[in-house]
């Protein structure tokens, strides 16, 4: 398996970084601890202070969020909500689900001033993350810097969630089943059997289910590195492993599911979930 990892990862000029680790401590890591901008893998550091803040009876789950027009900054209308009516309400655990399964980025800026800016950056450093941190709201006309994670740091955040060790059981759970709801894992499940993608869950898949979020940067100055990243928790009937992938300086544009950089990921992904499932379990 190493070496057909390290095949990949030498015949492309990208900036790679990756870290899977199985449930017995058996570990696959390639620059796992250089920092690369996170994109939207962020918001999963997002997801975790909100459900901090609903387990310390900071706020409510059905806390109504209005939609207008100071929200829609031009250059963030990924998602859903900026092709809706300005007045709109929702709970914000509507947001939140926005934010991470359809990666929506003005829901994401909405609970970024909704939960506090410092809050976010605090509950990260407290949970152990030293060179993860949230820098910005999304504005790409004014800010070519949004967050900061590293592969090591991002896998280690869904091994907590898979131990529930965020926070405690019930928060970390809360966190896996919207996690779970992900719409945009192409790295991670490009490259694996579609059938047992299409029926994960149930008897006809190997797969049990997935949990990830995903981030891109597609960007045509030089400010910013077009990147493509992925990490979660893949669950089969073998026992569960995390994966982390960060690939940057990718020359594609494509944002979609053919984007060189996804297909390498997914390259990636493919061999180490093919080793996981061989093994029965184990990454050998």
């Amino acid at each position: 398996m190493h070496e057909e990892l390290k095949k990949i990862i030498d015949k492309t000029d990208y900036d790679i970084a990756l870290y899977a680790e199985d449930m017995k401590n058996n570990i696959i890591a390639f620059n796992e601890h250089k920092n690369f901008e996170a994109a939207s893998c962020i918001k999963l550091f997002i997801l975790i202070e909100y459900y901090k803040q609903i387990y310390e009876s900071k706020i409510k789950i059905d806390d109504i969020l209005i939609y207008d027009q100071n929200d829609n900054i031009s250059g963030i209308n990924s998602g859903i909500i900026n092709n809706l009516d300005y007045g709109l309400k929702l709970t914000s655990k509507d947001y939140v689900t926005l934010m991470i399964i359809y990666s929506d980025n003005i829901a994401t800026n909405k609970m970024i001033d909704y939960l506090g800016f410092n809050n976010i950056n605090n509950t990260i450093r407290e949970l152990g993350f030293k060179k993860t941190k949230l820098f910005n709201k999304l504005d790409l006309l004014k800010y070519f810097k949004f967050g900061q994670t590293t592969a090591y740091e991002y896998a280690k955040a869904y091994k907590m969630i898979l131990n529930k060790e965020i926070i405690n059981e019930e928060v970390s759970n809360n966190i896996l089943e919207i996690l779970k709801k992900q719409k945009y894992n192409d790295m991670l499940v490009k490259g694996l059997p579609q059938l047992d993608i299409l029926f994960k869950g149930t008897d006809n898949s190997i797969i049990k289910y997935i949990a990830s979020k995903s981030g891109t940067i597609v960007y045509t100055g030089q400010q910013m590195k077009n990147c493509r990243n992925d990490g979660g928790i893949i669950s089969t009937v073998y026992g569960d492993f995390i994966v982390s992938i960060f690939i940057s300086n990718i020359k594609d544009l494509q944002f979609n599911y053919d984007n060189k950089g996804i297909e390498t990921g997914a390259a990636i992904c493919k061999i180490i979930f093919n080793n996981f499932i061989k093994n029965k379990g184990e990454l050998k």
